[in-house]
């Protein structure tokens, strides 16, 4: 029974070494596939640059894994992708406490030389870091199919008739 002590110990500190390497592998890992960024303004910047170059990739990596927006993304870059947006005018409206809309206005030049308005509506939000994901927390661009909460919508003026009701 003594010899099942010394194997114990040995499997035990094989285990710590193994969990231990792992743990680093993963953080390792998570740095080098960085999703989302450190603040509202860079999600926009790499958006914008990323609608600029057609670069699909970096436009999913500011994008939350679980959301499915490889389609949304391609049709981003179909209707602005390739043309460097100048004269922005971002204008952020806070939803709730983690989300925020960014209207983002600005101009480009299309392939045929002429001058067109660029007008996008981002929606934003921060994830915070934890314990298990030992990293400060980020901000996403929620594009594509996800949970978005529905802004919080101001009531109506009071209607001083019934509406009239649809034939149908």
């Amino acid at each position: 029974m003594q010899s099942a002590q010394p194997m114990r110990k040995i499997f035990v500190s094989i285990g710590l070494t193994l969990s231990v390497v792992l743990a680093i592998f993963l953080i390792s890992f998570n740095s080098l596939v960085s999703y989302g960024a450190d603040s509202p303004d860079q999600v926009i910047e790499q958006y914008l640059l990323a609608l600029e170059n057609k670069d699909e990739d970096s436009i999913l990596k500011l994008i939350p894994r679980e959301y499915s927006a490889k389609l949304a993304v391609e049709d981003k870059i179909v209707e602005f992708g390739g043309n460097k947006i100048q004269e922005r005018k971002i204008i952020y409206n806070k939803i709730k406490p983690v989300y925020l809309t960014a209207n983002v206005q600005g101009f480009y030049t299309n392939s045929n030389g002429v001058r067109k308005k660029f007008e996008d509506t981002l929606i934003i939000s921060y994830r915070g870091g934890s314990l298990l994901e030992l990293n400060k927390g980020r901000w996403y661009l929620k594009l594509g199919n996800g949970n978005v909460p529905a802004p919080e919508v101001q009531p109506a003026e009071p209607q001083t008739s019934p509406p009239k009701k649809s034939s149908l």
